[in-house]
């Protein structure tokens, strides 16, 4: 059955190979994407430009700035219970089916709102809030270079993908996010 998704759309790889596998498959897809004064902003620039790829409704959701980001952690605390709770409203609003995000199996290790545990609690939460919205994280339990594959397979284009922490022009290749895409062999 096709349903009405808002997809949490950052302009990285798992996030932007879910949207167009989402929109293979039938699904009906608003796009949120998050300005909270990242440094990384470069991604807002490629989320933009896949949806409008795509032919997706999108909307940019400005929030105060998150802390957390630095160079002894890449973790941006809790951004994923703020992102998911706001998208959550979005379908509430929109009268949609479900929201997806795109955590993957190598994120679990070292950031703890892309756990399984983490979006079954938020699921729990949603329910306990009498919502129907559906939380899902369709890649799991995927590796990155499986979801590489799979924007291999659908012809994504690399050059608009921005997965770098650091900010700048050019991804800077050496933080968390550019090693595991470069170990996808994606890029």
């Amino acid at each position: 059955m096709n349903k009405k998704i808002i997809h949490l759309l950052s302009g990285g790889l798992d996030s932007v190979t879910m949207m167009y596998d989402l929109l293979n498959q039938g699904h009906s897809v608003h796009a949120l994407m998050f300005d909270y004064r990242q440094r990384h902003r470069q991604e807002l620039l490629c989320a933009k430009y896949h949806a409008q790829k795509a032919g997706v409704l999108f909307t940019v959701v400005e929030l105060p700035p998150l802390g957390g980001l630095t160079e002894k952690s890449w973790v941006v605390p809790n951004r994923n219970a703020i992102f998911l709770s706001v998208a959550v409203n979005f379908a509430c609003e929109s009268k949609s089916d479900a929201v997806t995000i795109g955590c993957n199996k190598d994120d679990e290790e070292q950031f703890p709102d892309c756990r399984r545990g983490f979006i079954d609690a938020m699921q729990k939460t949603v329910n306990e809030s009498g919502y129907s919205v559906e939380i899902c994280a369709p890649y799991l339990d995927k590796r990155k270079w499986e979801i590489a594959g799979i924007a291999r397979e659908m012809g994504i284009d690399g050059s608009n993908i921005w997965t770098c922490y650091k900010g700048g022009l050019k991804p800077c290749g050496i933080c968390p996010a550019c090693v595991k895409l470069h170990e996808s062999k994606f890029i």
